[in-house]
């Protein structure tokens, strides 16, 4: 048998277990961890470059960098420019790295462009990263041209301004297809609007055939760009980001979204994103040749849509997407509004359960989530036969954050209740209510057999509250350290975009509210702790009344076999 020593000398010898170890660790501990041994010198280091993002650090091995100028923060050039030397030294490196990110703005230092010619030209191999997979180049084109190779299956690219000009980015698009023609995954980044390279774009992704993933701007999936793209036999996915940093196009670019589809196109989709109306999409998804396979639809509309519009598209979508596992609606928020009476509001134009009514007939449906300008006009008993209906349900958002959010909803914190009982997978509940603790049921029986009426979330991770309106925090964070499991997070605030609105006099309501939640969040953890040591408590003492019970009934049956005469006190009672 192996001593507990030599066990753990066996264990550290183990390259999977080491390099998942290793992974944790920061920088530092790697850099030590590398001069160990031979064996975990090889692993630390493939670590420690496995994924770069801080060129700097690599050029500097290949020679030491200096400032250009005399001001130290300006950007470096090489001392001497490198030899072959120096690139037969750096391979023990430049061969470990799968990732290369360059933003310029999170670099150590700024480099000189006479850094990239010279590492251009001095290059001793066509590749200076044989073994890299993915390239995030959020720099100017022409100094990423020189790590474009076959290997790399991710590419994210900033597209610059100056490409708005026609043709002008042509000959970078061309070094793309040309350079990495195995392309799996496109990640496009770019404030211009698509009507203004359009063109190229077309180009580049003609260019790309073997692509299963692309990532686009807001605005920027048009009408051209979904009839090229439904030739690619592997695509898998097509959608856009809401980041900052993924840029913005032009809404009117998508204001009409009529693909035609040809039989057979999108054979291989499955999640779909669109900045289109509600409409288009119906009229899209309604064609005979449309993608049937979609386990993921995304839609964000610039209309304030009717409930007619999404009653036809979720009964369109019934139809044509048996397989959908998630669906998102989001409709236009117009701030002119924000100011409406619920009064003035007709029925018609509010969501109701009618409306919603189709989500019950997906097998396959367990996300859910919908937008809008108005609150919902849905009632306690709407959400019960909802939640009955929908067991495997893991996300819920009906409309936690509508603008016309002045009145109070007639919901109330009794609407958790039903998706607590009937929800047993359900991770993530987000509700507009008014989550007031005066007509909440009591949580705790004691006529026989003692109970807690309230059943708990069994997975509930996030209470998505949006601008509910709330009271007292206090009163609130009791009740539903009821039926939130301990690490359950309470989120508040609106999604919206919110640009050019900040002095908005409805982001002071918000914010008030907000701070309320945040309040409920804080004490939420605390409660639900106690709450868990009430319970058993109230389990042990349940325990030990039903023991006594028991030994009581034997006791008296006893006494009832004697006669009635008392038994005698030196006898142990045997159960």
């Amino acid at each position: 048998m192996f001593s507990t020593h030599a066990a753990q000398t066996r264990v550290l010898e183990i390259p999977e277990l080491l390099d998942m170890i290793f992974g944790y660790l920061e920088p530092c501990f790697n850099a030590s961890n590398a001069s160990v041994c031979k064996r975990w010198s090889e692993i630390a280091l493939d670590t420690l470059w496995r994924d770069l993002d801080d060129l700097p650090r690599l050029f500097g091995l290949l020679k030491p960098l200096r400032p250009s100028g005399e001001s130290p923060d300006s950007p470096q050039v090489f001392i001497t420019p490198p030899d072959a030397g120096d690139w037969t030294r750096l391979e023990k490196y430049s061969r470990r790295i799968r990732c290369l990110t360059h933003r310029p703005d999170q670099c150590t230092v700024s480099l000189c462009p006479t850094v990239f010619e010279d590492v251009a030209r001095t290059r001793t191999t066509l590749n200076i990263l044989p073994n890299m997979k993915s390239l995030v180049w959020h720099d100017l084109p022409a100094l990423g041209v020189i790590f474009m190779q076959s290997t790399v299956t991710h590419f994210s690219f900033l597209i610059p301004n100056e490409y708005a000009e026609p043709d002008a980015a042509l000959p970078t698009f061309r070094d793309i297809t040309s350079r990495m023609p195995h392309l799996l995954t496109l990640d496009l980044r770019s404030h211009i609007p698509m009507h203004d390279m359009e063109d190229n774009i077309l180009f580049l992704l003609r260019g790309l055939p073997k692509l299963r993933k692309v990532v686009f701007p807001r605005f920027s999936i048009t009408t051209r760009v979904a009839q090229t793209l439904q030739h690619h036999e592997n695509l898998g996915c097509i959608e856009f980001q809401y980041e900052l940093n993924q840029g913005c196009g032009d809404p009117q670019d998508t204001e009409v979204f009529a693909p035609t589809l040809k039989q057979g196109g999108f054979p291989s989709l499955y999640d779909l994103s669109l900045t289109c109306t509600v409409q288009d999409l119906t009229t899209f998804m309604g064609q005979p040749s449309a993608p049937t396979n979609l386990t993921a639809l995304y839609v964000d509309s610039r209309l304030v849509e009717s409930p007619t519009a999404i009653h036809e598209l979720l009964t369109v979508l019934v139809e044509s997407c048996q397989l959908l596992e998630s669906l998102g609606i989001i409709t236009l928020i117009e701030y002119s509004e924000w100011s409406r009476s619920l009064a003035h509001i007709p029925m018609t134009d509010r969501v109701n359960y009618s409306t919603l009514r189709p989500v019950q007939n997906f097998p396959n449906l367990t996300i859910f989530e919908i937008t809008h300008q108005y609150p919902l006009d849905l009632t306690l008993e709407d959400l019960e036969q909802l939640a009955r209906s929908w067991p495997s349900l893991r996300k819920l958002i009906l409309n936690n954050e509508p603008l016309v959010c002045n009145e109070p909803s007639s919901l109330t914190l009794k609407a958790l209740i039903p998706f607590a009982q009937y929800c047993p997978e359900l991770e993530q509940l987000g509700l507009f209510i008014n989550a007031s603790t005066a007509d909440l049921p009591s949580t705790y029986q004691v006529d026989p057999p003692p109970s807690y009426q309230c059943k708990p979330f069994g997975k509930l991770r996030r209470l998505s509250m949006g601008v509910s309106f709330v009271s007292d925090p206090g009163a609130v964070a009791l009740f539903l350290s009821q039926i939130c499991p301990l690490k359950t997070s309470i989120e508040s605030g609106v999604t919206w975009d919110t640009s050019g609105e900040e002095e908005h006099p409805l982001f002071e309501a918000v914010v008030d509210r907000c701070s309320r939640w945040a309040k409920v969040d804080e004490l939420l953890p605390l409660l639900t702790k106690l709450r868990m040591e009430e319970r058993e408590r109230t389990k042990v003492l349940l325990t030990e009344v039903k023991d006594l019970r028991m030994r009581s009934g034997v006791l008296m049956d006893k006494i009832g076999l004697n006669g009635g005469q008392a038994v005698d006190s030196d006898r142990c009672v045997t159960v």
